[in-house]
């Protein structure tokens, strides 16, 4: 019986001992860290600020794998506060509708990537009557969807 319970017990470290501890592998002279992938949505548990996550989820493959630039941030913050202030909506809500039209547009084989995107409406002159970000994308979606050019989707959102 004591014999038995030295090999259980020898087991249990073995599997013990076998436990990722979330450290990098080592394997020879390289480490290597697995993948994390980005978020889907940029929530209030996410730890980085919407530029950061705004221009990694840009980035084909949507994968967090390299530090992002200093001036590319500062750029995507202030096209962000653009945004915000514009169409009255969260630094937070902005990024992730830009995120959300990128990914219904490819669904339609339409590849824009989302600070275009962003851009693109900052850059639109003033609509008749004010509408929100999440609208914008919307109305933005449903023509590009049905076949219509970025330039025919702004004249029709400036008559709006």
């Amino acid at each position: 019986m004591v014999q038995l319970l030295r090999y259980v017990f020898l087991f249990a470290c073995l599997m013990l001992s076998a436990c990722d501890n979330g450290e990098p592998v080592s394997l020879g002279e390289q480490n290597v860290m697995p993948e994390k992938e980005l978020p889907v949505w940029l929530d209030g548990t996410v730890n980085m600020t919407p530029q950061e996550w705004l221009i990694m989820r840009s980035r084909p493959g949507n994968q967090e794998t390299t530090a992002v630039p200093i001036n590319e941030q500062n750029a995507v913050g202030l096209l962000i506060d653009q945004a915000s202030a514009r169409f009255d909506e969260s630094h937070r809500m902005v990024a992730n509708r830009a995120a959300q039209l990128q990914d219904m547009l490819a669904e339609h084989d339409i590849h824009e990537d989302a600070i275009s995107l962003m851009q693109w409406f900052v850059d639109l002159p003033a609509t008749q009557h004010p509408h929100s970000f999440s609208a914008m994308c919307q109305y933005y979606y449903n023509m590009r969807s049905q076949g219509y050019s970025q330039q025919e989707v702004g004249q029709a959102l400036l008559k709006m």
